[in-house]
């Protein structure tokens, strides 16, 4: 199965996004991704805890690049499309839903599962 480059599993990708995540998100979202860092209790609101139930139910992947991209109003979120490129961008994104909150890449909706019969 190919999948798109901003879903890619692939160990460079996640490799690239986990030195990103430690470059730049650690200080603030913590080694594990569940926000208990010295930082987090000086900001308001705490950064995000990647790990709560409730986050990896609430959290798109689309709303996590905006994020990333953005940043978030009234929060300590700063944006980061002016130093991360978007393949950066995904990347950090990927590692962040796989490797710290433990769910599975979006996969895009097939014409398959919409029961496509157009190959008979």
């Amino acid at each position: 199965m190919v999948y798109p480059p901003q879903v890619s599993a692939d160990s460079a990708n996640l490799e690239s996004g986990r030195d990103i995540f430690f470059k730049h998100c650690k200080a603030c979202h913590g080694n594990k991704g569940d926000g208990k860092t010295f930082a987090a209790n000086v900001l308001n609101p705490p950064p995000k805890d990647f790990t709560s139930a409730k986050t990896k139910k609430e959290l798109t992947e689309e709303r996590m690049i905006q994020s990333v991209a953005e940043g978030r109003k009234d929060t300590a979120m700063m944006p980061w499309k002016s130093r991360l490129n978007e393949q950066e961008i995904h990347a950090v994104v990927s590692y962040i839903r796989g490797k710290l909150m433990g769910l599975e890449p979006q996969m895009p909706v097939l014409s398959e599962v919409e029961g496509n019969t157009d190959e008979h």
